[in-house]
């Protein structure tokens, strides 16, 4: 019996399964991940990259294998049934291949939420990878420990509606965020300025010197907006940050301005970091992703600012017009 981490959208998790993208290979039609990287290498551009073990994993899990999905401040848990479907309409939330999980429910139906807070510090980090699917039989015992109590003593259901309550009212709150930074309703300097400054700071909570650049650095297309180091006892790591003030669909000029930025440091690596207010195309993003560019788009810009919503600046919660009060949960 295999336990993994999984990353999966509710929307998929309320439905009963785990889900994957990779919308143009429906892998339930497939005996082999051999046979699925084969499909994938000719149906992308870019082939399957560096996902080829996170579809192993995935591909592979069997009936009685446990899958642990982070929610927001939460895990929920489930035993794999190991049906395999596909649904095209999840393609957008990058779950479209599905397999079957008996997730713990409680006794009105709802996913069982475990608090993160209730795990043990080992557990609870590993939770923190940005990876898609990892493996935790490291902590078999503990999630064994958490299975058992929850099949003996049943659902906690007061912890399961707060913590469904903190979820709904974090997706109004970032969905509201995006809705007001992409059409122009915060109180950000104007002409891509003012979200630049906020980039800046978001990668200064997270420990880097950043510094913004001067306009037009060059005669040619070249461009970056912000760059970032971060040099401690163990590592450096450097960033060149094109940054776009976007609405809907992020065009490739961004994309080909950090392509065509050549950095005087010929000793480090350097990563190049597309951010955008928007989207991307999956053309785009398979062009990113072969010129070796790292792109983050309006949804993930929204979970990074909430991230560091503690270490922001009160004048920059201003701008964004954001405001904390506690709020009361009604029963």
């Amino acid at each position: 019996m295999k336990i993994l981490m999984v990353r999966s959208p509710l929307v998929a998790i309320n439905k009963g399964y785990i889900g994957y993208g990779r919308a143009r290979v429906n892998f339930s039609t497939y005996q082999s991940v051999t046979d699925i990287v084969q499909a994938i290498n000719e149906k992308y551009e870019n082939g399957i990259g560096r996902n080829t073990n996170n579809i192993s994993r995935f591909f592979n899990l069997q009936k009685g294998d446990v899958v642990v999905v982070p929610l927001s401040k939460a895990i929920t848990i489930g035993i794999v049934e190991g049906e395999k479907s596909f649904d095209l309409n999840l393609a957008k939330d990058k779950a479209c291949n599905l397999i079957a999980v008996n997730f713990f429910r409680t006794v009105d139906g709802h996913i069982l939420r475990i608090p993160r807070k209730d795990l043990s510090q080992g557990l609870e980090s590993r939770l923190k990878s940005r990876t898609t699917i990892s493996n935790l039989n490291i902590y078999k015992d503990e999630i064994h420990r958490i299975i058992d109590s929850i099949e003996s003593q049943g659902a906690y259901k007061q912890d399961t509606y707060l913590l469904e309550q903190i979820a709904e009212s974090e997706i109004n709150f970032k969905n509201n965020l995006l809705s007001a930074i992409t059409s122009g309703k915060t109180w950000l300097s104007a002409g891509g300025n003012g979200l630049e400054h906020l980039v800046k700071e978001l990668l200064e909570a997270e420990g880097y010197n950043a510094k913004i650049q001067a306009k037009n650095q060059s005669s040619d297309i070249a461009d970056v907006d912000i760059v970032a180091q971060k040099i401690d006892r163990f590592s450096e790591s450097y960033l060149e940050v094109q940054v776009k003030h976007h609405h809907h669909i992020s065009g490739k000029h961004g994309l080909e301005q950090l392509i065509a930025y050549e950095t005087h440091d010929s000793e480090n690596e350097h990563l190049k970091l597309f951010i955008t207010t928007a989207n991307l195309s999956e053309s785009n993003k398979e062009y990113a992703t072969a010129n070796n560019i790292r792109y983050m788009t309006g949804d993930e810009l929204v979970d990074w600012i909430y991230d560091q919503l503690p270490k922001l600046s009160f004048k920059t919660k201003q701008l964004l017009g954001i405001i904390e009060i506690p709020t009361v949960v009604k029963s």
